[in-house]
């Protein structure tokens, strides 16, 4: 069995329930037109990786879809807010038996093979990688081991969540790992320089 584990959040991209930022500039099929693109330059990215790969959805598990021609085991996410989602994905990989665990959503156009393998690189010296997002949020979180401060108290999808898991870090004495500033795709002026701008 793989030591390494990538949990990859999503959503089954119906029009009005995903990208909604996005729909309030575009319009809901074409904000869905980019979030599909965004789901396929994730598998294609994360395909890349000989980590195991597990999708876990946000809304509902379709009868098909490209994670299930991948051949990624997909689950349902499962909590009342993002950071019981994460904590509970998280607790299923480390009761898999994985030693190095990262999670990723599907909303970052920037990110590369590279970055998830500079992550799951660092992670064997430190607790826990972060890669922030240039809108006060993170792409990328990494553990080897549960750090529940993580996924407490925050006000998920603002512009709060990195600094307040930074700060969760520093109180705790834990050793943590950035990667790159990325942006993550919520506006329309996100799509500026990316491959969603053609």
């Amino acid at each position: 069995m793989q030591s390494e584990l990538l949990l990859i959040f999503v959503k089954h991209p119906i029009p009005g329930q995903v990208k909604t930022r996005l729909a309030a500039s575009l319009g809901h099929e074409k904000a869905l037109s980019i979030y599909q693109r965004l789901l396929a330059h994730t598998r294609d990215l994360s395909s890349q990786l000989s980590a195991d790969k597990v999708v876990f959805y946000g809304n509902e598990v379709p009868e098909q879809d490209l994670w299930q021609e991948a051949g990624y085991p997909r689950f349902l996410q499962s909590g009342e807010d993002l950071g019981a989602r994460m904590k509970h994905a998280f607790q299923w990989g480390l009761g898999q038996g994985y030693e190095r665990i990262l999670i990723i959503g599907s909303d970052c156009a920037e990110l590369e093979a590279v970055h998830l393998q500079e992550a799951f690189l660092q992670l064997k010296e430190y607790d826990a990688i972060l890669g922030p997002a240039k809108d006060g949020g993170y792409y990328c979180l990494g553990m080897k081991q549960l750090i529940p401060t993580l996924f407490e108290k925050k006000d998920w999808s603002t512009a709060s969540v990195f600094t307040a898991s930074i700060q969760d870090l520093l109180r705790e004495n834990r050793a943590f790992y950035l990667l790159p500033t990325l942006s993550d795709i919520d506006h329309e002026a996100d799509l500026e320089g990316t491959f969603l701008a053609e």
